[in-house]
């Protein structure tokens, strides 16, 4: 219900704004009409490179600040990597896990908080609770592949010809076995 309202109050905020930015077109036009036509194409001459320059400059910061994020994410996401590995050449059950990979599994819950997009963050969350009510190797194997989807998503490659399975699939010694 309250998603209901919160949905209805942005739809209704989004038209409003929408007449708003409207009227202010229409009265810049009325205010245009009314002035030399040399000056008026000056002003909007000068407001499009101006409006050019600042989403030039917005988009420049938005890419340095991704991209100085991109190697914390890959020290983190590679981290999870280590732990899947670690558990697929082991025998370890969750409650026997070695310190060493306990540690592992803080610092990964560390990173992720802090680097990890939220589609990351919820596959890793799936991928914990299909581990936990041990749903079969299969579903927990598909889990591992919806977050390494994640990842790639978030670290900006294209996963758009990838189907179900196709990543946790490089790691198995027979690929068909999860078909």
């Amino acid at each position: 219900m309250k998603k209901k309202i919160s949905v209805l109050i942005s739809v209704i905020f989004i038209i409003f704004f929408f007449i708003l930015v409207l009227y202010g077109f229409y009265i810049l036009g009325n205010w245009l009409k009314g002035i030399n036509a040399s000056v008026s194409a000056a002003l909007i001459t000068a407001s499009l490179g101006l409006m050019g320059l600042w989403y030039a400059q917005w988009h420049s910061k938005s890419r340095d600040i991704a991209e100085s994020h991109r190697s914390s994410k890959i020290e983190v996401y590679n981290l999870f990597f280590e732990i899947v590995e670690a558990f697929q050449y082991s025998n370890a059950e969750a409650d026997n896990l070695s310190i060493d990979l306990k540690k592992k599994f803080q610092a990964l819950n560390r990173g992720l908080i802090l680097w990890a997009s939220p589609e990351v963050i919820k596959a890793y969350l799936n991928f914990r609770n299909v581990t936990q009510n041990d749903s079969g190797s299969k579903n927990i194997l598909l889990a591992v592949d919806k977050v390494y989807q994640a990842i790639r998503k978030d670290l900006s490659n294209s996963n758009l010809t990838l189907e179900k399975g196709d990543l946790i699939r490089l790691n198995l010694k027979d690929p068909n076995e999860l078909v």
